[in-house]
């Protein structure tokens, strides 16, 4: 009965939050255009640092569009590839705040794994920008569309949900609990 209401209870906050999210994003921060921006040129700036130092003449510019931008290789006049606000993965990051609010545990230790997962999490999103902006500039594009939109998809939810089962397995405040009944 406990573990029903606790599972009632993390579902109602974790749908609740949510929708919160998804109305202020819909309706003030994705027009607004600027969170968008900020993180989508932040994971620009990096691909094209580690793109130059693996040795690919590389830059990118903001597009007229806020929240997106395009890398070019060397003088060529048209970008290569476009990281836009679908790409900069600010959806994963919010889920996984929501996923570990949502369930108990210290509040302290709360921010301090939120903080970590979620620069974890953007570096993950970098090296799948990386990777896609490789297969993009090798003329790889079915390796592109299959690392798109499946594999890295997988690769990225997947550290979601072991981030989340971490947090649940060996940070709430449930498991504690059952560890010292245990002892």
């Amino acid at each position: 009965m406990l573990k029903e209401k606790q599972l009632i209870r993390f579902l109602i906050t974790a749908v609740g939050l949510y929708v919160l999210w998804f109305g202020l994003y819909e309706f003030w921060l994705k027009p607004d255009g600027h969170i968008d921006q900020l993180i989508t040129e932040n994971i620009s700036i990096v691909i094209s640092k580690l793109l130059q130092w693996t040795g690919y003449d590389v830059h990118f510019t903001s597009a007229r569009k806020l929240g997106e931008t395009y890398m070019y290789n060397s003088n060529d006049p048209f970008p290569f590839i476009r990281v836009g606000a679908s790409c900069n993965g600010l959806e994963l990051l919010i889920l996984f705040t929501i996923f570990i609010i949502s369930y108990p545990g210290n509040s302290k230790h709360k921010l301090l794994f939120i903080g970590l997962g979620l620069i974890g999490i953007h570096i993950l999103n970098i090296l799948r920008n990386y990777w896609l902006a490789l297969f993009v500039l090798h003329n790889e594009m079915e390796l592109f569309d299959l690392f798109h939109r499946y594999v890295f998809i997988f690769m990225v939810y997947g550290a979601i949900f072991l981030l989340w089962m971490l947090w649940v397995n060996k940070f709430s405040i449930l498991t504690q609990k059952k560890e010292s009944e245990n002892k």
